[in-house]
């Protein structure tokens, strides 16, 4: 199986031009980043492989993203995380829930996920929490390829890229494919901790990393972030994710008149969270409403 380019969209908001590269409709089961990261595990023969092993959050794209590529795959998925809620486990949601029912199997305890287990292991392939590895490259260098093409057929003259981060390991290596800027923000810590992630794949094509004028905890509501993915879902017809998405484009509009050229937005995928996510925002506008 390989993955089909993805489509490249005209869009305007404000009186300004936007180009969203859709990987969110890649694949209807295998889509948006993490289908790009893991595009090398899924197009390649592991014969020795008969399982694979992550860690990360209860809710991660990436965790779902394995549970089908080991369905594809026919391998055993095994997961770790710190925490699972009591209410995530009784009423389970979003990637949970649909991970779950591609055969997942968690373990509530991500101590056990250390280096031991790793070197023991043989018939296991070890994925790095949200993807981020050399493998990535392969998947993330087809992506840039798509854009190239995209963008040539479109006739854009000046683009630049933008994306929001969580390993930053799409945006780096977009970096080292493309000749245009690509420019970033960390949804997950801050700019000194995408720095360091990017410094941990010893890459020199670093991307540049914007700020916003406030601080956005990860998983966090913020009530404007929440009206602006209402806005972006109106004024263009895309849902993109709650967590990720409002943070990055909060972060592109506000710097937006110091950027020079046309800017293009890589629609990473992630929307089974937002079932889960739009359900906390809804109770907490009702609070703050006193309803």
């Amino acid at each position: 199986m390989s993955l089909s380019p993805s489509p490249f969209q005209k869009h305007c908001l404000n009186g300004t031009t936007f180009y969203i590269k859709r990987d969110d409709l890649l694949d209807p089961n295998f889509s948006g980043n993490k289908a790009r990261k893991f595009y090398h595990f899924l197009v390649h023969d592991f014969p020795h492989i008969t399982r694979v092993i992550s860690y990360g959050s209860n809710q991660s794209n990436a965790m779902y993203s394995l549970s089908v590529l080991a369905q594809m795959k026919g391998w055993e998925f095994l997961y770790y995380c710190d925490h699972i809620p009591k209410t995530l486990k009784e009423n389970p949601s979003g990637n949970y829930k649909y991970a779950l029912q591609n055969n997942m199997k968690i373990m509530e305890s991500i101590h056990k996920y250390d280096d031991s287990l790793k070197q023991m292991d043989s018939v296991s392939l070890h994925v790095e929490e949200g993807g981020r590895q050399k493998e990535a490259e392969e998947g993330i260098r087809l992506l840039a390829d798509e854009l190239l093409f995209d963008i040539a057929h479109v006739g854009i003259e000046q683009p630049y890229i933008f994306l929001p981060s969580g390993t930053g390991t799409t945006a780096l290596f977009l970096q080292k494919h493309l000749p245009y800027p690509v420019f970033t923000c960390s949804c997950v810590g801050d700019s000194v901790y995408l720095q360091k992630q990017f410094e941990m794949l010893a890459e020199g094509h670093f991307p540049t990393i914007l700020t916003s004028e406030k601080k956005y905890h990860y998983g966090k509501l913020y009530v404007e972030l929440y009206v602006l993915w209402e806005t972006l879902r109106r004024e263009m017809g895309i849902e993109f994710d709650l967590v990720y998405d409002p943070v990055g484009w909060k972060v592109l509009l506000e710097h937006l008149q110091y950027l020079r050229g046309t800017p293009i937005y890589i629609h990473q995928g992630g929307l089974l969270g937002n079932v889960s996510m739009e359900e906390r925002y809804k109770r907490k506008i009702t609070i703050i409403n006193g309803q």
